[in-house]
């Protein structure tokens, strides 16, 4: 799908990137694994607040989603100017900062239900994770070469999905022991949070960055080259499924779900993408970024179809005619990985932070898309209408990458030129 021969910026910078700088093997593991870990953290308090909140806020669902989309909203605007800070000062003293000030405001909704101030909280919050998702990407970005990006990339989705179901989960097993009062679960994630900040603060060392001397970038795009910047509808597509997913329990039960199923249906779905994500992540590293991508677009084209033909007649349980979907979403997951280390492949050193910050932003668009759009279907049609706007948007979003990646002059089945 995309020229693999472009994925790097000469041959000359692949051969230096063969292993990454200054860094033994072993340190290396070190801190890729903690920043996986406070990712899935991270990750995890947002979902461990997604099952708090309705029960925690005194207000209606409306009011239960303006307060959830706080987060989303403020991570979306502050990605961008997060990602320069990030190249200009330095990718530790982010991650720190954003691990230590999200573990502390979490703990702080444990002292108020008053819905303006928990809102407000709420969004500070998305500043913290912004911060926290941009160094932790960045870093990766440091301590990987082309050779090993893609595994690198996908062990980062791994941690970002499992998070949000272990949060779910997690939150769950707290309510369990405090019953109402909620104010102790929001403190024991805050508590979490902060064992990863602490983990960080003691195996985290700085990566290189650029010097604080550069020109200040009005256009943040400037940090993604035309190639890249055309896989960025695919990339809000896929992002705002992931916010559609989030709304999606709810129509399942009023379809006919059991809850039971719904957990072990939502459980095992998360682990089947993460573990897609570490699989698909590996084979853009042997077979190139741009093969693995078109992989990923075919799983997108079947769960397309195949959602289509479920829409025909909803199961109301777990049903073999799910199989396919289950399927083409698995292998669908190899476009997540893939982009990603593209992106990290082809951004000029000096700017990874701006350019991680770029698909942050997305990530963070998409779930606001997502969260309104499966709740807007969910009101008017139920599960067929978020199956019917999940179709559309990935149909648009896909097309839209294909013409943007057929113009930048990327695409595989291109004509080769003569010698």
């Amino acid at each position: 799908m995309v020229n693999d021969s472009e994925a790097g910026s000469s041959s000359l910078e692949r051969e230096r990137e063969a292993v990454p700088e200054d860094r033994s093997l072993a340190n290396t593991g070190r801190q890729l694994f903690v920043l996986y870990v406070s990712m899935l953290v991270t990750r995890a308090g947002f979902g461990s607040v997604l099952l708090l909140f309705p029960l925690y806020l005194a207000v209606g669902s409306f009011g239960v989603g303006i307060a959830l989309a706080a987060y989303p909203l403020m991570e979306l605007i502050s990605a961008a100017p997060v990602g320069r800070y990030v190249d200009l000062k330095g990718r530790r003293r982010v991650l720190i900062l954003g691990l230590l000030s999200v573990s502390l405001l979490t703990m702080m909704l444990s002292l108020t239900r008053d819905f303006y101030v928990v809102s407000i909280i709420h969004a500070i919050m998305g500043f913290s994770g912004a911060a926290v998702t941009v160094s932790s990407l960045t870093m990766i970005t440091d301590l990987t070469a082309v050779s090993n990006r893609g595994i690198g990339m996908g062990g980062f989705d791994f941690a970002n999905i499992m998070g949000y179901a272990l949060g779910v989960t997690y939150a769950t097993a707290i309510l369990h022991f405090t019953g109402s009062h909620y104010a102790f679960a929001f403190i024991a994630t805050g508590i979490l949070l902060l064992s990863a900040s602490i983990l960080s603060l003691m195996w985290v060392s700085e990566t290189r960055h650029s010097s604080a001397h550069q020109k200040f970038m009005v256009n943040p795009l400037t940090a993604l080259d035309p190639s890249t910047r055309a896989i960025l509808p695919l990339w809000l597509g896929l992002t705002s499924i992931l916010g559609v997913v989030f709304v999606l329990p709810r129509s399942l039960m009023e379809t006919g779900f059991r809850s039971s199923q719904i957990g072990f249906t939502f459980a095992l779905g998360a682990f089947a993408v993460g573990m897609g994500s570490v699989i698909f992540g590996r084979m853009s590293d042997k077979i190139g970024r741009g093969k693995t991508l078109g992989i990923g677009v075919v799983g997108l084209v079947v769960l397309l179809f195949t959602t289509f033909d479920v829409i025909t007649s909803l199961p109301t349980g777990i049903s073999p005619r799910l199989v396919p979907v289950g399927l083409g979403a698995f292998i669908a997951t190899a476009t997540v990985p893939s982009a990603l280390a593209y992106v990290g492949d082809r951004a000029n050193r000096n700017l990874r932070g701006s350019a991680m910050g770029i698909y942050s932003m997305i990530l963070s668009l998409g779930l606001v898309i997502g969260n309104l759009l499966g709740g807007y279907s969910t009101s008017v049609g139920g599960l067929r209408a978020i199956l019917e706007a999940s179709a559309g948007v990935l149909t648009v979003s896909l097309l839209a990458t294909l013409i943007l990646l057929y113009r930048s002059g990327s695409l595989r089945f291109r004509q080769k030129q003569s010698s």
